[in-house]
């Protein structure tokens, strides 16, 4: 069982430092903690982390992406921000849920979870599986708790952004299966 405390603090820190970065730096390729002032490597956990922050500022009219990746077996995890507006406080949370759910697959893998070795799923199979429902419940609530809007906005906000870049089978579905995951996985968690 994740402990949720820790894991938001984590997160946190991590975005505390990409603030850093995004505040002082130009785009470019970052190490964190080293590259915020800080040690080499973040210790959340009893365990050693690096990560990758990938800044790029495109140039042209679009929105601000931030896009996460976990590798496997590595104790590192990849963020990457596309800007192409000023980064404001949408963007910064957006950073946030984004590292709160790469870091939930960190320790999924800490916990001994084997994550599916899946060349091609559906999207909608794909964030409906029991591991990304994890991720993606701690991930929006961090976010949630950062903006203090309810679970549910935060949901509709990530689909309007980044349904383009999915290939949800029906969008109303998907929506109505992802919460009811939600809250499947909020009454587990509490033992309700």
């Amino acid at each position: 069982m994740i402990n949720k405390e820790q894991l938001f603090s984590a997160a946190k820190t991590i975005l505390a430092d990409i603030e850093t970065i995004i505040h002082y730096n130009s785009p470019g390729e970052f190490y964190l903690p080293e590259d915020a002032g800080g040690e080499l490597t973040y210790n959340f956990f009893g365990q050693d982390l690096i990560v990758e922050f990938d800044w790029e500022e495109l140039d042209y009219d679009a929105q601000n992406l931030v896009l996460g990746d976990y590798y496997n077996n590595e104790n590192s995890i990849k963020i990457v921000l596309r800007n192409a507006t000023p980064v404001d406080f949408d963007t910064i949370s957006n950073l946030g849920e984004v590292i709160a759910h790469e870091l939930t697959h960190w320790l999924q893998e800490m916990d001994g979870f084997p994550f599916p070795n899946l060349i091609k799923i559906d999207d909608d199979k794909y964030y409906l599986q029991p591991h990304e429902v994890e991720a993606q419940y701690y991930g929006f609530e961090f976010q949630s708790n950062y903006l203090n809007k309810s679970l549910e906005e935060v949901v509709e906000m990530w689909l309007v952004k980044y349904e383009r870049y999915h290939d949800f089978k029906n969008l109303k579905k998907f929506r109505q299966q992802l919460l009811s995951s939600f809250e499947k996985f909020a009454q587990e968690e509490f033992h309700f």
